[in-house]
């Protein structure tokens, strides 16, 4: 109940109110802060609060549908391996049960009627703001505090013109007491101004026949609403899994990634190893460096590409690497046609079911550091792609911090000419600026709508939002072109 209050509360109250509401309605959650100040509290814990504090200020009155289906069990659906000798029976037994290859269903009619939805929920979101905002206005007026709404006026206006409030936010007071190290980290995490006008973004995507896909390549899930759980794989008579269970998003950023054969393929972060199985089953005659710096998950990626392609075929066609991604860009400028780079990120529906993760108090600064780290890597992928390649930069967050804002500081910097005294590019061999430009994934968007929930309101690539119909995400991921 308590909860339920706390969102009709921030629902109806605008940008600039939230401040003094969340000191108010802070106060059951805790004796002297919203966020948890004693150390037994749990990781989980403190992310929960965390979201419960940032991000119905991004996603308004979506929040309470978004936190139930990350609360939820993540709705998986099933890669089937194309070596594996029980291929064609699992794949009839799965439509047998119900399922439905997500990369071929034609169903235009469900299509056309979910794009349509989409675009009343967008005009409604809309309207919904404005109306807020003049109740609110109309409220303080009868409360006899006209005054706030004057001092308030221009703001109120400006979100009424603006839609881009999600980029865009003030910081709660009770933030000011805290130790100085969260308090950076709540800054650093929550507000993100994200300019929206420094990186073009070209419509390339547009006509592209998103049902060409190649034979090799079948991903099957249950229709929307349907929670059925695929069973445990099983291995064939030559040892190798029969199907990999992942979460379905993981599956759009390799359509926008594009492979064909014979490319130079790099996945820069790739453990355990989901999306790059989904690479190599896309397209099977391409060369595929998989590469993670950490021991356990390089083991991790490793031990699941031996249980889905046979040894020879793994020899031929993929490299393992075990090293630092931020010197991918060093080591290897320019080396690849395509490059995925999955970054470390908060891990938004990890962070609420694991007792230690990256929202510990021992992990502050580590969380701190997180957007600068993300850009490091952006950039070590964008250096290593060919100009004229795609990278396509992907996490499994709702923060615009590490998604649009990793992404745009990240081109912006590469732009940056290497002067004399732009001495943090002197590591690099080939200094020369580096211009990219962003493909719109709309198309993308509006191929897969029946399969997920996409955010409206985002400047660049496309974000996917849980929903408990659809338990998929949450994923971010945005193409980009080096162009030179």
């Amino acid at each position: 109940m308590i909860y339920q209050n706390h969102f009709i509360h921030i629902l109806r109250k605008n940008v600039n109110q939230i401040n003094l509401s969340f000191v108010r309605y802070a106060k059951p959650f805790k004796k002297k802060w919203m966020f948890s100040s004693h150390h037994s509290s749990h990781s989980n814990e403190l992310a929960l609060e965390y979201f419960d504090f940032a991000y119905p200020l991004i996603f308004h009155r979506h929040w309470p549908s978004i936190r139930l289906a990350l609360l939820s069990l993540p709705k998986p659906v099933a890669l089937i391996n194309p070596y594996s000798l029980s291929n064609k029976n699992v794949r009839e037994k799965l439509i047998e049960q119900g399922a439905v290859d997500m990369l071929r269903f034609d169903n235009t009619t469900l299509r056309e009627d979910f794009n349509l939805i989409r675009e009343k929920i967008g005009k409604n979101d809309e309207e919904y703001g404005i109306k807020k905002l003049l109740e609110q206005k109309e409220n303080r007026r009868l409360l006899g505090t006209s005054d706030l709404v004057d001092e308030q006026q221009d703001d109120i206006d400006e979100e009424i013109d603006e839609d881009d409030d999600m980029n865009t936010f003030n910081q709660p007071n009770p933030v000011k007491t805290l130790d100085e190290i969260y308090k950076q980290a709540l800054e650093q995490q929550v507000q993100s101004v994200i300019k929206g006008n420094v990186v073009s973004i070209v419509d390339d995507d547009k006509e592209r026949d998103y049902q060409k896909i190649p034979p090799s390549w079948h991903v099957y899930t249950f229709p929307r609403s349907n929670m059925s759980r695929f069973e445990p794989s099983k291995t064939d008579e030559s040892g190798l899994l029969d199907y990999y269970c992942m979460d379905g998003a993981c599956v759009l950023p390799i359509v926008a990634l594009d492979v064909q054969p014979f490319h130079s393929v790099l996945d820069l972060c790739s453990a355990p190893g989901g999306k790059a199985l989904n690479i190599f089953h896309m397209c099977p005659y391409i060369h595929l460096t998989c590469n993670d710096i950490d021991n356990s998950r390089s083991k991790r990626l490793t031990d699941v590409f031996n249980q889905m392609i046979p040894k020879d075929t793994l020899t031929k066609y993929i490299r393992f690497v075990k090293g630092d991604g931020c010197l991918f860009g060093q080591n290897e400028p320019a080396s690849f046609d395509r490059v995925l780079v999955d970054v470390p990120c908060t891990s938004d529906r990890h962070s609420l079911t694991t007792a230690f993760n990256i929202f510990s108090k021992k992990r502050i600064q580590e969380r701190v550091d997180l957007p600068a780290y993300q850009q490091k890597l952006l950039e070590s992928a964008i250096r290593a792609c060919k100009p004229g390649g795609i990278v396509v930069y992907s996490t499994c967050t709702l923060a615009p911090i590490q998604n649009e804002g990793v992404v745009e500081r990240a081109i912006e910097n590469l732009a940056l000419s290497s002067s004399s005294s732009n001495k943090k590019h002197r590591k690099y061999k080939h200094n020369d600026p580096i211009t990219c430009e962003i493909i719109s994934t709309q198309s993308l968007e509006k191929h897969y709508a029946y399969f997920f929930e996409f955010h409206s309101k985002i400047r660049y690539g496309s974000l996917v939002l849980p929903h408990i119909s659809n338990n998929f995400g949450p994923l971010y991921f945005c193409k980009i072109r080096r162009i030179s």
